[in-house]
């Protein structure tokens, strides 16, 4: 809970060893990362550590595995758009996402059809079921923290897990219609990165507790280095077992490679 009164009592004083310049967007940047305000107060002076003749806003902040940071904003004439502070939230891989199909940027398709997996990788042995994903096979984890929403089913991508012959991708889903809860684990999903590759995408680990459900989703072969992205498509979800219609998507999953190793 937010407590107004410790937040704006008790200040650190200004001086040169304590606070430093920043900006709005900096400021933003930093409670975007985990930091948060413990102190805050208001100066008709930045002096000694700004102008003089400017008002500014002094923040104190702190992280747990970081410590402490004393910060200011002086009145100093510049804006901080919502653009920007959009822009912020965009960019960053570990804010959650909702992800409109219909809004998706237009990218540029590769040129000739998919490769299908045998034409340009080696399956797993054991694929689906036995494939094996050991800790020291593990060679990063990319954040993705989307969710979509369609035919009454939502689906949360957490995580893309790379290893040397597979990866996984873990998943969130809620069905609010009975049709699809009853058959949330049958899934038609395909992936594809940006060069065309196309990937077999099949059910591995499920734990379902009433119409929730918390799964993963094996794709092979494993994306090969250079891959600077991976879209994971699901058309469909429900149908397989009851018989019934499936919940109709599709659920579509933008995975940026750019900052794996």
């Amino acid at each position: 809970m937010y407590d107004r009164a410790a937040r704006t009592q008790g200040a650190t004083e200004i001086t040169d060893e304590t606070y430093e310049l920043t900006s709005v967007g900096d400021l933003m940047e930093h409670l975007i990362d985990g930091w948060q305000i413990d102190r805050l107060h208001y100066a008709d002076s930045c002096a000694p550590v700004g102008p003089p003749d400017a008002p500014g806003a002094f923040f104190e902040l702190s992280r747990t595995d970081e410590g402490r940071k004393f910060l200011f904003v002086p009145d100093d004439g510049r804006t901080f758009s919502h653009r920007a502070l959009i822009a912020l939230f965009r960019d960053r891989p570990h804010i959650w996402k909702h992800l409109s199909p219909d809004r998706f940027p237009e990218t540029e398709a590769p040129a000739g059809p998919p490769q299908m997996p045998e034409e340009w990788g080696e399956m797993p042995n054991g694929y689906p079921e036995a494939v094996a994903f050991e800790p020291a096979t593990l060679l990063n984890v990319v954040a993705v923290n989307q969710s979509q929403a369609a035919d009454d089913v939502t689906i949360a991508v957490t995580a893309l897990e790379l290893y040397e012959d597979a990866a996984r991708v873990r998943y969130l889903a809620h069905a609010a219609g009975a049709d699809a809860r009853n058959d949330l684990m049958v899934m038609d999903a395909v992936a594809i990165d940006d060069s065309g590759r196309l990937y077999r995408v099949e059910q591995h680990s499920c734990d379902r507790r009433g119409n929730r459900l918390d799964g993963g989703l094996v794709i092979a072969p494993a994306p090969p280095r250079e891959v600077a992205g991976l879209t994971v498509t699901i058309g469909t979800v429900g149908g397989g077992l009851s018989g019934t219609e499936p919940a109709r998507g599709p659920w579509v999953f933008p995975i940026s490679l750019r900052a794996a190793p």
